[in-house]
């Protein structure tokens, strides 16, 4: 389980920074177009989805590794 943490940490430290660039730095007008909420989805599918598949397709569950 710590090795899948490993492989989000990346992802969330990349979720955290686009949060606060879409909280402060972009405009509000720019957040509610169509185009960024697919941004948005993207970001986050790539940011943790991806690698939790990768994660398990690399070690099955059910496997022990100790």
């Amino acid at each position: 389980m710590t090795k899948l943490v490993a492989h989000m940490i990346p992802g969330l430290l990349l979720i955290l920074v686009f949060a606060f660039l879409k909280s402060f730095v972009i405009p509000v007008e720019v957040t509610v177009q169509g185009w960024f909420v697919y941004l948005t989805a993207a970001v986050f599918i790539f940011s943790v989805i991806i690698p939790c598949v990768i994660y398990y397709l690399r070690t099955p569950p059910g496997i022990d590794h100790k």
